[in-house]
C-alpha cells in the first residue's frame, strides 16, 4: 500500500528509520470454552511457579547484580547462576525481576533527590513531615522530572510512610518523644503560640513578596488570604489550636475540613482558605519540628525508604514473558524470524500449552488487521506475552511485541476514512480547544464536525458515566447497607466490569482521534497546530470540575502523533505550538470583552461588552490561533504503545 511506505525525502526529520518496539493485543482462539478454561488453568499453574522464583534473597540478589553493572546484557542469566535455579519459565520470572530492580533503583534516586531539595526548602520539610505532602515540592520536582503530579504525590506519600516505619524500629525512643508519628498526635500549642504563627507567616511571606518587581494574580489572592485570617484571628486561633492538640486520622483532609468550615464562618463559604491555614500550621510548628528533622534523617539509607519489589503475595499476577524461543514452557512454531514470515503468508500462528501426563493442547493466535499491516509494512515479532483469564469467561489474555522502523508503524487507512466529514478550504494555522469528552472534546477556529464514530463512542461513554455507573453506586450502597454479601459482590463485580468498558472506550476514543486531527490538517492544509498548554490537573479540584479534566482528551501525544501522521501525509513538517491557557474562554474574540460564562452553561454564554451570545469553545479556539506560540520538539513517533528504544 503506497500510503504506508514512506521514504526519506518526505521529511526532513533524519531519524525517521530508527527501530521502536510497540505492544499489542492479539486473540487466542481456542476449539470450545472447555478447552480455553484448561490452557487458562495451565497459563495459571506457570504464573504461580513463576512467582515462587523471586523469593526475597532472590531479589537482593539480583539488586547487588544490577548495582555492579546497570548495563548487564544476561542479567538474566547472572541471576540464575547467581541462585543456582535456572528452569525454563525462570526466563520470563527474572526479565520481570530486571524490570522490578531497574524500578527500584531509579525510585531511590528519585526519592534521594526529594530529600536534598527538601533539605534545602526547610518550610516544605516541615511541611513534609507533618503532612506528607508539600505542593510546592510536587510542583518543583513535577517541572524538573516531567512526570504528572500524581506520581510525585504517590511519592512523598510512600516515602514519609517508610519513614515512620523505619523510624519507630531503629530510633523508636527519639522518635516517639519528638511526636513525629505520621498522622499521630502533635506536640500541644497555646492560643498565643498559634496567634505567634499567624504572624510569623504573614510577615514571611510579605516579606518575599516585597522582592518581586510585581506578584502573580496568584501571589497576591495568597497574600490576601493570610491577611483575611489576620483580620479574623479571633475565631481563627481557637480553631487551629483545637485542630492541632487533638488526633487526627488523616491530617490533609482534616485541616481541608477546618479551612471550609473557616471560610464559612467568617462568611465567605466560597474562598478556598487551605493553602493559608496550613502555611500557619507550618509555621505554628516550625521551631519544634525543624530541631528534630536532621537527627531523623541523618543517616539515612534511601533504600530503606523504597521496599523490595515483589514483597507482598501477588501470586498468579505477572504474565508470561515468551521470548523467541522454541524449547520453553509454550511452545512455538520456530523464533522470531520464522514467526513473522509465517504471520506475513498465513496471518496467524500457533501456540502449544504442554503439561506433563496429558495431552499437549494448541490455540491459534489471531492479529488484528492492524497488527498484520505493521508486520508487511516490516516490523518483527519479538515477544508474545501471555497471562490467564479471571472468571466469569477465564479468557486467557495474549499481547505481542512488535520491532522495526518509525514508518512500519504508520497506516493512513483511518485518516483517509474521515477526509469526507470535513469541509474544503485552506486554513494555514488550526487553533484547538480541548474540552471534556462529548461534541465539543476538540474545536478548531474554523468549522469541522466531528466524525459519527467519535460522536457515537463519546455518547456511551457519558451514558455509562452519568446513567449505568450511578444506578449501580446507588444499588451497591443499598446493599451493603443491609448486609447483602451475596448481592454486594455481585454488583461489584458488575461495577467493575462497566469500569473496564468505559476505560476500553476511553482508549479507543484516544487511538482514532490523532487520526481524525490529522485528517483536519490534511483536508486544511495547515501549516501550524496550536493548542493550549496542556497542564491540567484535577488535584484539588472536585465535583464537575474534576470530572471534565479527567474527561479532557488533554494527553500531549495525542496531538504529537497527529502531527506525525499528518507532516508524513504532507510531505512537509507541521509545527506543534502551545499558548498559554490563560484567558481564551472567557475573552470574546471579537470586541475583547469578558464573555460571563454562568455555572451549568459553559457552551454558550453572552459577552458582558457587546451583549453577543458567543459559543465558548469555538470564542477559544479562534483565540488559541491568534495567540504567538511557543514551538514543541517533534517526536518521531508519539504513541501509548512505544516500549523504548532498543
Amino acid at each position: 500500500m503506497s500510503s504506508q511506505t514512506v521514504s526519506t525525502s518526505q521529511t526532513s526529520h533524519p531519524l525517521i528509520l530508527d527501530t521502536v518496539m510497540r505492544s499489542y493485543q492479539v486473540a487466542l482462539k481456542c476449539d470450545s470454552s472447555v478447552q480455553r478454561e484448561e490452557i487458562n488453568q495451565r497459563i495459571r499453574t506457570l504464573e504461580e511457579r513463576q512467582y515462587h522464583l523471586l523469593p526475597q534473597d532472590v531479589v537482593k540478589k539480583a539488586i547487588e547484580i544490577y548495582r555492579a553493572n546497570p548495563k548487564e546484557r544476561f542479567f538474566v542469566r547472572q541471576v540464575g547462576k547467581a541462585v543456582g535455579k535456572n528452569p525454563n519459565i525462570a526466563e520470563s520470572a527474572y526479565h520481570w525481576l530486571q524490570i522490578a530492580v531497574k524500578g527500584k533503583v531509579d525510585k531511590e534516586q528519585k526519592v534521594q533527590n526529594i530529600l536534598n531539595f527538601l533539605q534545602k526548602n526547610p518550610q516544605q520539610q516541615v511541611e513534609w513531615i507533618i503532612f506528607g505532602r508539600s505542593p510546592y515540592t510536587e510542583s518543583s520536582l513535577g517541572k524538573r522530572w516531567k512526570l504528572k503530579r500524581r506520581y510525585i504525590i504517590n511519592l512523598l506519600t510512600s516515602s514519609r510512610m517508610q519513614l515512620d516505619s523505619y523510624s519507630r524500629k531503629k530510633k523508636r525512643n527519639h522518635y516517639f518523644s519528638n511526636n513525629l508519628v505520621f498522622n499521630g498526635a502533635l506536640p500541644s500549642y497555646t492560643q498565643q503560640e498559634v496567634l505567634q504563627g499567624i504572624d510569623d507567616a504573614l510577615t514571611y511571606q510579605t516579606n518575599t513578596f516585597a522582592q518581586l518587581s510585581s506578584l502573580s494574580k496568584n501571589q497576591q489572592a495568597f497574600l490576601n488570604k493570610l491577611r483575611l485570617l489576620k483580620q479574623e484571628q479571633q475565631i481563627v486561633i481557637p480553631f487551629v489550636t483545637s485542630w492541632i492538640n487533638s488526633y487526627q486520622k488523616s491530617r490533609w483532609k482534616s485541616l481541608k475540613k477546618l479551612a471550609k468550615e473557616l471560610a464559612t464562618i467568617i462568611g465567605n463559604p466560597n474562598r478556598n482558605l487551605f493553602s493559608a491555614v496550613r502555611q500557619i500550621v507550618v509555621f505554628t510548628l516550625f521551631d519544634q519540628i525543624i530541631q528534630s528533622v536532621p537527627q531523623l534523617l541523618q543517616g539515612l539509607s534511601v533504600a530503606k525508604l523504597v521496599p523490595l519489589p515483589f514483597k507482598r503475595k501477588k501470586q498468579g499476577r505477572l504474565s508470561i514473558k515468551l521470548l523467541m524461543k522454541k524449547e520453553y514452557v509454550i511452545t512455538r512454531e520456530g523464533n522470531a524470524s520464522e514467526l513473522t514470515r509465517q504471520v506475513k503468508k498465513q496471518g496467524t500462528t500457533t501456540l502449544g500449552f504442554p503439561l506433563k501426563g496429558k495431552k499437549k493442547l494448541s490455540a491459534q493466535v489471531l492479529f488484528p488487521p492492524k497488527v498484520l499491516e505493521y508486520i508487511r509494512n516490516g516490523a518483527e515479532l519479538k515477544v508474545f506475552q501471555v497471562s490467564s483469564g479471571r472468571a466469569p469467561s477465564f479468557r486467557p489474555s495474549l499481547d505481542v511485541v512488535l520491532e522495526g522502523s518509525h514508518a512500519s508503524f504508520r497506516s493512513s487507512t483511518l485518516l483517509r476514512s474521515y477526509l469526507p466529514y470535513i469541509p474544503r478550504g485552506r486554513k494555514k494555522v488550526l487553533g484547538v480547544d480541548i474540552n471534556r469528552l462529548g461534541q465539543h472534546m476538540v474545536i478548531f477556529n474554523t468549522p469541522v464536525p466531528l466524525p459519527p464514530d467519535l460522536l457515537k463512542l463519546a455518547k456511551r461513554y457519558q451514558k455509562l458515566t452519568d446513567k449505568v455507573l450511578k444506578e449501580l453506586d446507588k444499588g451497591f450502597f443499598n446493599k451493603r447497607k443491609v448486609y447483602d454479601i451475596r448481592g454486594s459482590c455481585k454488583l461489584k463485580g458488575e461495577l467493575n466490569r462497566v469500569y473496564q468498558r468505559r476505560s476500553r472506550l476511553l482508549r479507543e476514543i484516544t487511538r482514532r482521534l490523532p487520526h481524525f486531527l490529522a485528517a483536519v490538517m490534511v483536508k486544511k492544509q495547515c501549516q501550524t497546530l496550536k493548542i493550549e498548554e496542556l497542564t491540567a490537573d484535577p488535584t484539588g479540584t472536585k465535583g464537575a470540575l474534576a470530572k471534565a479534566i479527567y474527561n479532557m482528551p488533554d494527553k500531549l501525544y495525542i496531538y504529537k502523533k497527529a502531527v506525525w501522521l499528518a507532516s508524513l501525509e504532507l510531505s512537509y513538517d507541521v509545527e506543534l505550538e502551545a499558548v498559554p491557557p490563560y484567558h481564551t474562554s472567557t475573552r470574546h474574540y471579537g470586541c475583547g470583552g469578558t464573555i460571563a460564562r454562568a455555572k451549568g452553561h459553559h457552551d454558550v454564554a453572552p459577552c458582558k461588552k457587546c451583549g453577543q451570545q458567543v459559543n465558548s469553545h469555538e470564542n477559544a479556539a479562534l483565540n488559541i490561533a491568534s495567540l504567538k506560540g511557543t514551538p514543541l520538539p517533534y517526536d518521531l513517533f508519539p504513541s501509548t504503545h512505544v516500549r523504548g528504544q532498543p
